[in-house]
């Protein structure tokens, strides 16, 4: 599909779109920042996230459509991981090695648990991957790291997690790690933060999650943020990271931690 895109560009394209769910339409938006090409998408995958956060509809992918005939541009931000673009995150960790399972794509959530259950019963769970922290630690594992075009907002079913804006310029890190600053700002090893960029090492091919995509790469592996520059239609008076009020829900990543396996005290207390 990016070659299609490619094709398409040089035989004078005004734009470029997609209709696909979040790693095809990451594909093909690659090739237009390349090209500095308008583009646009169609959100007819799986879940939409970037669709959602971009202020489209996904009920309706066809009125999308309106973006080419009567639309506006706007400037967003998009992430470069080993070279791929992205438009929504990069997860490490538990996600990361479930969606490498083949069994992933028929029973997500069985294989995320098992993927848990399997990484509880280590001394040190998660995997070992190296990367500073905000505060100058260094992470030596993760049991889950998210790596986002712009920091998330948890906001709870069925979506879990909004971006309210495209184009601050900062990546957003989400963090379960242990390693010299395993104790966190909470005891437990987490950490939120934001970064123009992160290097993940480690001594073997990192496995990694792109936009839901199950991708692996070489060490070192850097991922950084390429700030306003995706230029995107949409139809007109679409505007990125509309929640609707009381929608917002706070972060528990304390909650995720005990998912992933990190000790310390319960959730609630």
């Amino acid at each position: 599909i990016a070659q299609l895109a490619r094709n398409a560009i040089d035989a004078g394209a005004d734009a470029i779109g997609s209709a696909g769910g979040d790693g095809t339409l990451g594909l093909v938006a690659g090739v237009a920042a390349e090209h500095d090409t308008p583009f646009f998408c169609i959100p007819v995958g799986t879940r939409n996230h970037f669709a959602l956060d971009l202020g489209l509809d996904r009920d309706d992918p066809l009125s999308d459509l309106d973006a080419i005939a009567d639309g506006e541009e706007l400037l967003i931000d998009y992430g470069t991981v080993g070279g791929r673009t992205f438009m929504n995150n990069v997860s490490l960790g538990i996600y990361a090695e479930a969606v490498h399972r083949e069994e992933y794509r028929e029973n997500k959530e069985r294989t995320i648990v098992e993927v848990v259950g399997e990484m509880s019963k280590s001394t040190q769970p998660g995997v070992p991957l190296r990367f500073d922290g905000p505060d100058g630690g260094r992470a030596e594992h993760t049991a889950m790291t998210i790596i986002s075009t712009n920091p998330y907002v948890f906001s709870g079913p069925p979506d879990y997690g909004r971006r309210q804006r495209l184009d601050a310029g900062v990546l957003g890190v989400g963090s379960v790690a242990s390693g010299q600053d395993a104790d966190g700002v909470d005891g437990r090893g987490v950490r939120v933060w934001e970064t123009e960029s992160l290097v993940i090492e480690a001594d073997d091919d990192i496995r990694a999650g792109v936009d839901g995509e199950a991708l692996i790469f070489e060490s070192p592996l850097e991922i950084r943020v390429v700030p306003k520059g995706l230029r995107v239609l949409v139809p007109s008076g679409t505007r990125p990271g509309y929640v609707r009020p009381g929608e917002l829900l706070t972060a528990n990543l304390t909650g995720l931690a005990h998912l992933a396996g990190v000790q310390g005290p319960t959730p609630d207390s």
